[in-house]
């Protein structure tokens, strides 16, 4: 069963998190709904993957100039779900930029910082710095919310770098869970496969660099496909002990 259909099967930290992600503002309102559960849920469950994501989401955010240097992406999610119970969200501000400064000046109540799930607070910034990226570059609101799943499912091809150009030459966006997941037409994932062939400087790529693209994204189905079956069977197990 993918990710992407079993919602009803959230942990009680992942069936929660869309509607606290989404209080930050409408611009995160596709993520919120459809990436922040499902991220949620992996990260819970597998628990080396919150240090893995954070620290790339940190890399990759301040290469992108979305937080600054010795930012991190779990404090950005927590100033931004604080200032959303202050009435301060994304919403307020015509240009992301600003909001984000208004983060920064936000004054934090450390003591409600301290107990909130860490879960929560990694998700929360995931997608401020997603709804940020999308911002900068133009981006069709929604259509960066799930990058964060390919460094997930393969970590060695999907680096920092390799992201960054991708983000930066407009060659990803678009349902990348339907993709993952084989819920794409052939025609639909064609098009996806076919905006990932080009190199950083952005000629065509060899055919070596194609052979190395496409055993990346085989790769990174099947990574998914065989988390996705980890959870519904730890789920099955958990059940069985209630």
């Amino acid at each position: 069963m993918v990710f992407g259909m079993i919602i009803s099967s959230l942990s009680s930290v992942a069936s929660t998190i869309g509607s606290v992600v989404g209080s930050i503002g409408s611009s995160l309102s596709s993520f919120a709904t459809s990436v922040a559960p499902v991220i949620g849920r992996v990260i819970e469950a597998v628990k080396p993957m919150a240090g893995f994501i954070s620290q790339f989401a940190n890399i990759f955010l301040q290469a992108m100039n979305i937080l600054k240097p010795e930012e991190k992406v779990e404090d950005l999610g927590e100033r931004a779900l604080q200032a959303a119970d202050e009435g301060i969200t994304s919403d307020g501000f015509e240009n992301f930029s600003d909001y984000l400064d208004a983060l920064r000046n936000f004054d934090l109540d450390e003591e409600a910082s301290a107990q909130r799930n860490p879960v929560v607070k990694l998700v929360a910034g995931l997608g401020v710095g997603s709804a940020g990226l999308e911002q900068r570059f133009n981006a069709q609101q929604g259509s960066l919310g799930s990058i964060w799943v390919l460094p997930i499912t393969n970590p060695a091809y999907f680096t920092p770098e390799r992201m960054q150009h991708l983000v930066e030459a407009g060659r990803l966006g678009g349902n990348i869970l339907a993709y993952l997941e084989n819920r794409l037409s052939g025609g639909d994932a064609r098009a996806f496969e076919k905006k990932l062939e080009f190199t950083a400087d952005g000629k065509a790529m060899d055919d070596g660099e194609l052979g190395s693209l496409y055993g990346a994204l085989d790769s990174a189905q099947g990574k998914w496909a065989e988390l996705a079956k980890q959870l519904d069977q730890r789920d099955a197990s958990r059940q069985g002990d209630a």
